[in-house]
């Protein structure tokens, strides 16, 4: 819904029924703590309505010159583009006067307008994980209040930010951060599978076909659901080193891989069983996810409307969400099938 009537006394009648003696405003705040700033690079000040960015790769190795040849000359090769273009959210929360009057005010219940941040937190959160919910796809349908929309989330090269069709900048052999172990792909999260995001962060080349050394670090996983405990009981095996075996598992033993941090994410909502493994080193304006802030929240009001008295306030954020290069992060779809 695009608006909402005002709440009034016929729409909340126990903040003024004297035969209630408490009244709680009752919220969820999931938003106390954040989440995406933990897997997306978030910087601020942004003063332009679009803003792009693009690279220019390094080059390649040297090459043996033999005595009197000509030295092997090499020259640097363009990136790829991304746009962002700064998106308004916000929501806005309408009181007629007398429930402003003998119901927020009476019931010490003014708090009620600190949700209006909360539903931006809120709302930022779940675009970010929205993100990774699609991230096999290079569009996705998001809902909103105000209306349906299809978002287009591909990175600089036109490829979904998990794929096995990543194109480099030299025009040289693809890459791929899909998790596989050069058999399986999309592999379910086993210790095997630990293995195999290891093994295929180690074969992403950079944009002149040089290995990077992605070292994955960080395994994000849906919260509440199956793989957040069985990474649990894995980890808990790798941090008892060779004495750790993992339950119901045929390894005897979990030090063949390195530790790693677990994020837990609440937002995820459709695809719970994805998981993904990223390299938090390389988080920054490079690599990965990018929120492109130009106003913080901002909270608004009271405005009154001089005709009916109405008291509305509002809270209001301007940014853009994307990504130009996922050299930072490897995915699965948790199914062992392409």
């Amino acid at each position: 819904m695009a608006s909402a009537s005002p709440l009034s006394l016929s729409s909340a009648a126990d903040l003024t029924d004297r035969s209630i003696q408490k009244i709680w405003l009752k919220a969820s705040k999931l938003h106390q703590m954040t989440y995406f700033d933990k897997y997306v690079n978030v910087e601020k000040g942004v003063t332009d309505y679009y803003m792009k960015d693009s690279s220019i790769t390094g080059l390649g190795e040297a090459t043996r010159i033999t005595e009197q040849s000509i030295i092997t000359a090499e020259v640097p090769v363009q990136g790829n583009d991304q746009t962002y273009t700064q998106n308004e959210f916000g929501k806005m929360l309408p009181f007629t006067k007398h429930m402003w009057k003998f119901g927020i005010k009476k019931r010490d219940l003014e708090g009620i307008v600190s949700e209006l941040r909360a539903a931006c937190l809120r709302h930022k959160e779940r675009l970010c994980a929205d993100r990774l919910d699609n991230s096999f796809s290079s569009t996705y349908t998001q809902t909103e209040d105000s209306g349906n929309f299809t978002a287009t989330i591909s990175g600089g090269n036109g490829a979904a930010m998990i794929s096995a069709s990543q194109t480099r900048e030299d025009g040289g052999t693809d890459w791929n951060n899909r998790i596989t172990d050069g058999s399986t792909v999309n592999m379910d999260l086993e210790y095997d599978a630990l293995k195999a995001a290891h093994r295929t962060a180690s074969l992403i080349r950079d944009g002149k076909g040089n290995k990077m050394n992605v070292s994955l670090d960080t395994l994000i996983v849906t919260k509440g659901h199956a793989n957040e405990f069985r990474a649990r009981e894995i980890l808990g095996a790798i941090k008892a080193g060779g004495k750790g075996s993992i339950p119901d598992s045929a390894e005897n033993a979990a030090a063949g891989t390195p530790s790693f941090k677990i994020l837990p994410l609440p937002w995820i909502t459709t695809n719970t069983a994805y998981w993904w493994m990223v390299d938090s080193s390389m988080k920054g304006y490079k690599y990965g996810l990018q929120l492109k802030e130009s106003q913080a929240i901002q909270l608004e009001g009271p405005h009154t409307v001089f005709k009916t008295g109405e008291i509305q306030y509002k809270a209001t954020e301007m940014y853009d969400l994307g990504f130009n290069d996922a050299r930072n992060i490897c995915g699965s779809k948790n199914t062992n099938t392409a």
